[in-house]
């Protein structure tokens, strides 16, 4: 009786994993997009409260946001008991998106007063629409490629920023009263980096209009950086190389488009090369 329960909870923990995690079945499709019908419910609720319609109609927004954060409760709690690694899943980045939106609903009953000002944090609802789109997970997972290009422009931009705000904040103390303390200066290095220049923040002395000068430059290159490797990722997730074997030569780098292997000239699996993993540039010539 023992084991068959516990054959019993396998099943079980192996179907909700399928559905909470792959979607690979139909049961796990439907699942999937009710919950982002939920989301795309939910946002139209939230982006409506702020309209006069919500004086009439509060009580329905109020309604389908229980209910949804309480679909979004389950889904968490599942998730945790289905993880293979607990600790790892709640600490991930989408596990603690999942987090953050539920626990700013659950302020207003358990007193806690400091959770109510992360109600701001319900528009995270939308981004767990990537835990469910394919091909925003595959794309995501692109990234890994380029891992050392990314590390490269995050110093990059973090010792030009913190550079810059640290010398207007010594150059232009005392005597411009909008760089009084270095976060407002760090402010004012990212407007600039970005080139966006508000116009809000200026340096008035000359050391100050070097340093913005040679900081105009810095960020013109950082962000020449950044675009150069999103482009490249999304290059080559999307036309890049599939890692398909050949079922006759095992050849095992073939087009996204590709019908014939490049190898031999066999016919391939159009459904299996179309699901296979993307392969970056760089590894495909490794």
């Amino acid at each position: 009786m023992k084991k068959r329960i516990e054959k019993v909870l396998l099943k079980v923990e192996d179907v909700l994993r399928d559905w909470l995690e792959h979607h690979e079945t139909k049961g796990g499709k439907i699942f999937a997009y009710f919950l982002i019908s939920l989301i795309t419910l939910s946002t139209v609720a939230f982006v409506l409260e702020t309209t006069s319609l919500n004086n009439q109609w509060g009580w329905l927004f109020r309604d389908i946001e229980a209910f949804v954060v309480g679909v979004f409760t389950l889904e968490y709690v599942l998730r945790v008991l289905v993880a293979r690694d607990r600790l790892r899943f709640i600490l991930s980045p989408l596990g603690l998106i999942d987090l953050f939106v539920i626990l700013p609903f659950f302020g207003r009953f358990l007193n806690l007063a400091f959770l109510r000002g992360f109600r701001v944090l319900r528009i995270l609802q939308v981004l767990k629409v990537i835990r469910y789109s394919d091909v925003m997970m595959s794309f995501f997972r692109s990234f890994r490629y380029y891992r050392d290009e990314i590390r490269i422009f995050g110093m990059t931009f973090l010792l030009v920023l913190v550079f810059s705000a640290c010398s207007m904040y010594y150059l232009e103390h005392g005597i411009n009263p909008f760089f009084d303390n270095i976060p407002n200066a760090l402010w004012w290095a990212v407007v600039t980096m970005s080139t966006l220049g508000y116009g809000d923040i200026v340096p008035i002395t000359i050391g100050g209009k070097i340093v913005a000068s040679l900081v105009v430059l810095c960020g013109l290159a950082t962000i020449a950086i950044m675009t150069a490797t999103i482009t490249k990722i999304f290059i080559d997730h999307f036309f890049g190389k599939r890692l398909h074997h050949c079922d006759i030569c095992h050849y095992p780098y073939h087009d996204h488009d590709a019908k014939y292997c490049k190898n031999c000239g066999q016919e391939l699996d159009k459904e299996r090369l179309e699901h296979a993993e993307v392969v970056g540039h760089r590894h495909h010539q490794a």
